[in-house]
């Protein structure tokens, strides 16, 4: 299991920073492509609306075991970043862009739900922790590296170095991850995940939190780039370590949720780090004065929305255990519905408001979020922890 979960860590890992790359350095993409940041923020919404797909293909892993469609959701991602990187251009980024949200909101909830089929509840928080170290590495490992790339090489020399890695990284999952099906299962197709939604309002619940929760993210993450050259003058490698300063963040949430998730709870540990979250939120436009201040309230909004954010995965593998892709397609279906908001509405209230009324927004989603989370969202009672026989 150790060396599945490196596995599962290392194509995630890839997947993300081809995901995030997009983010702090979008001025330089538009400038190479000498287009608006309006039209390449255009381009990252409809790349997020990839995510409302997570439900089409969820039953896929259930028909055909977690193993092929993880491997051929890394390739898709592959294909779709060396089409950029060797033609460089607008429409191929769109392209891009549309194959790595794609493979993302497929490879998440597979991976989640096989972890969910093969770890007991009781150690999932821990296992799920260690997977999204792949989120925060691709900011703390990635950015600064992507910042050298593109000031060295061009906008688009990333790409290129991700889909050739992509593709290694399939062969991995592939000699590493066990073939077979999952058996014990009640959404092995469309219809039985939308009988699933009906029969469990809950499911409705984790919608609504996953929107709220992501919407807020987004609505600071989609500008911070922006601002942090308007208010410092930073450039893009300087850009780039600042990234790295968010990236650290998130590795800290992910060991504090390693750590505290199993052992203080679930809930607790979402609806705690999720008011930090908000509250961090509404310090930011009272940082601009200072770099080093900006950069400590970055790092804390991260950490509690990391924090948050991978305590209520195992959480949600408990709510409807056996239609366990069901809750976590939809959590990333309705999740990417918050992010193409925030991406659209981002920089409409930058243009209005600036950073304060993205970041003003930010805060009441998140405390709207946690409120649902703290009503509604439970895991089922008595359910029954994973055995050999439901797994791959």
């Amino acid at each position: 299991m150790r060396v599945q979960l490196l596995v599962l860590t290392i194509s995630r890992f890839l997947l993300n920073s081809a995901l995030r790359m997009t983010y702090p350095f979008l001025p330089a993409i538009a400038r190479g492509l000498g287009v608006t940041l309006g039209a390449v923020s255009r381009l990252v919404a409809l790349r997020n609306l990839a995510g409302f797909l997570s439900p089409v293909f969820s039953p896929l892993s259930e028909r055909f075991g977690r193993r092929i469609i993880l491997v051929a959701s890394v390739v898709l991602f592959s294909l779709g970043c060396i089409i950029v990187g060797l033609w460089p251009g607008y429409w191929p980024l769109a392209i891009s862009l549309i194959a790595v949200g794609v493979a993302k909101v497929v490879y998440d909830p597979v991976m989640q739900s096989y972890l969910g089929d093969v770890v007991a509840y009781e150690d999932r928080g821990k296992a799920i922790a260690i997977t999204e170290f792949a989120w925060a590495g691709a900011l703390l490992v990635s950015a600064p590296l992507i910042g050298v790339l593109i000031s060295r090489q061009s906008w688009h020399a990333p790409f290129l170095w991700l889909g050739l890695f992509g593709l290694a990284s399939a062969v991995l999952l592939w000699r590493w991850l066990p073939p077979g099906y999952v058996t014990a299962t009640r959404a092995a197709s469309l219809g039985a995940m939308l009988q699933v939604v009906r029969q469990h309002p809950v499911v409705w619940a984790v919608a609504l939190y996953a929107f709220l929760t992501l919407t807020a993210n987004e609505m600071l993450f989609i500008m911070y780039g922006e601002w942090m050259e308007e208010s410092f003058g930073l450039k893009l490698a300087a850009l780039g370590l600042a990234s790295g300063v968010i990236g650290g963040a998130e590795v800290v949430g992910d060991l504090l949720a390693a750590w505290t998730v199993d052992r203080f709870g679930k809930r607790p540990v979402v609806i705690i780090s999720g008011l930090f979250s908000a509250l961090f939120y509404l310090l930011i436009p009272y940082t601009s004065f200072s770099l080093v201040a900006a950069l400590l309230t970055l790092f804390g909004v991260f950490l509690a929305f990391e924090l948050t954010y991978v305590a209520a995965l195992p959480l949600l593998t408990e709510v409807v255990p056996t239609a366990r892709s069901v809750v976590l397609s939809v959590n990333l279906a309705t999740g990417s519905l918050g992010r193409v908001v925030g991406a659209l509405l981002g920089p409409l209230v930058w243009s209005q408001a600036g950073i304060a009324g993205n970041t003003v927004i930010s805060t009441v989603l998140a405390l709207a979020s946690i409120l649902v989370l703290g009503l509604w969202v439970r895991e089922l009672s008595g359910s029954p922890m994973p055995t050999a026989s439901q797994s791959q």
